[in-house]
């Protein structure tokens, strides 16, 4: 596992910013590295044409990035799926509004439709990011853990911002490229199988075990990143192994 030893400043987190930054850019690189040559072409192609970002794992943190315009204010409850602490499986009703589910539905369907839609891409690549980390598959009355206050290498945190960049700022720092190389390489094919409900579901799992080992106002430190970064680590590669191929039956079927 990768270590971070610099200065962590770990501040509250927005429930849209799942994996983070570097999670999110990590993640897209690893799917791309998973791709074929001929969808990593045409990624390339997408992401220069629409020219903010310089690649297509970096044009990955977009959906986050378009929060601060309210314009795209619509797409703010499209990241995560909230259920009753009662729930063991995701249910259709919990999606009765929207919610990450019918986002990846909806962009796929969108960028099969039209491969050179960039924002159908971006969103989708985010999204099926955001459905692997567990705190966005979560429990409504906790808002995925925004509202448990935890404490994090001595500074104040909530669960989900631990889980959404916490753990992996401190295993990696920034460097999200060489973390998702690092990941391709331990990618296993078998897990691109199922559906995105399936991988919901194993969310939810997660984020069940999670809590089933939180005590109020913990304290966490390093045993909270050995415990918790392979699981990270595991719901990055899984994501990627899917999303490269749902890219490759869009761009190289």
């Amino acid at each position: 596992m990768y270590r971070y030893c610099g200065f962590l400043l770990l501040v509250l987190s927005s429930q849209v910013h799942a994996w983070g930054f570097t999670g999110h850019k990590a993640f897209c690189e690893a799917a791309y590295d998973l791709t074929s040559a001929t969808t990593q072409k045409a990624l390339d192609a997408i992401a220069a044409k629409q020219g903010t970002y310089h690649s297509f794992a970096e044009a990955c943190t977009w959906a986050d990035d378009i929060k601060k315009d309210h314009q795209w204010d619509w797409s703010k409850h499209l990241h995560y799926i909230n259920v009753s602490r009662s729930e063991t499986t995701l249910h259709d009703a919990d999606c009765n509004k929207g919610c990450v589910l019918s986002a990846i539905a909806e962009q796929e369907a969108k960028l099969q439709q039209d491969p050179q839609n960039w924002q159908a891409l971006f969103f989708l690549a985010h999204f099926v990011g955001d459905l692997h980390q567990p705190l966005h598959v979560s429990y409504a009355d906790d808002w995925g853990g925004n509202k448990t206050q935890v404490t994090f290498f001595g500074e104040p945190a909530n669960l989900h911002g631990v889980f959404d960049f916490g753990i992996i700022e401190h295993m990696v720092g920034d460097d999200w490229k060489d973390f998702g190389d690092h990941l391709a390489k331990l990618a296993n094919k078998d897990d691109a199988s199922g559906t995105p409900e399936q991988w919901g579901d194993e969310s939810l799992a997660l984020t069940r075990e999670i809590y089933a080992g939180y005590q109020p106002h913990e304290i966490l430190g390093q045993p909270y990143v050995e415990q918790y970064g392979p699981l990270i680590e595991q719901q990055i590669e899984k994501g990627a192994v899917r999303l490269a191929k749902i890219l490759d039956q869009i761009y190289n079927p």
